[in-house]
């Protein structure tokens, strides 16, 4: 049965590659005051922009730290880069095949103590796959 699944998403894939290229179409469509011109994006720019992929994402310290919950950070969240995407299969998921670990510095601010420069690692995505 997983063979069949990936044999499906395969025909899926090889199905919207072989349709022609068609230059976006313009539209005019009534914008109540007036009409305006609205592009159509083409099917292969659509299915490479939404497959499985790393990009930039704002992912919170204390979800990555959760042991420090009971102090502040600045800046609260951090830009990383994360697999997201879709598969072209609901039993698929986008996951991360190789990842890098990046060290930031941040500000740590206690309670108590005066605010001091910390170092954190994050793991970042590098490469993902449906899996």
């Amino acid at each position: 049965i997983p063979a069949m699944r990936l044999f499906t998403c395969f025909l899926q894939l090889l199905a919207g590659l072989a349709l022609p290229a068609v230059p976006p179409q313009q539209w005019a469509l009534s914008a109540g005051n007036g009409s305006s011109e609205v592009e159509v994006v083409p099917f292969q720019e659509v299915w490479g922009r939404s497959y499985c992929r790393a990009l930039e994402r704002l992912v919170d310290i204390v979800s990555e730290y959760p042991g420090e919950v009971q102090h502040m950070f600045s800046p609260s969240c951090v830009s990383l880069l994360r697999c997201t995407g879709c598969c072209g299969d609901e039993n698929l998921h986008c996951m991360p095949v190789e990842t890098v670990n990046v060290t930031m510095q941040l500000l740590k601010i206690h309670s108590e103590d005066r605010p001091s420069y910390v170092e954190l690692t994050f793991s970042q995505h590098v490469r993902c796959e449906c899996r």
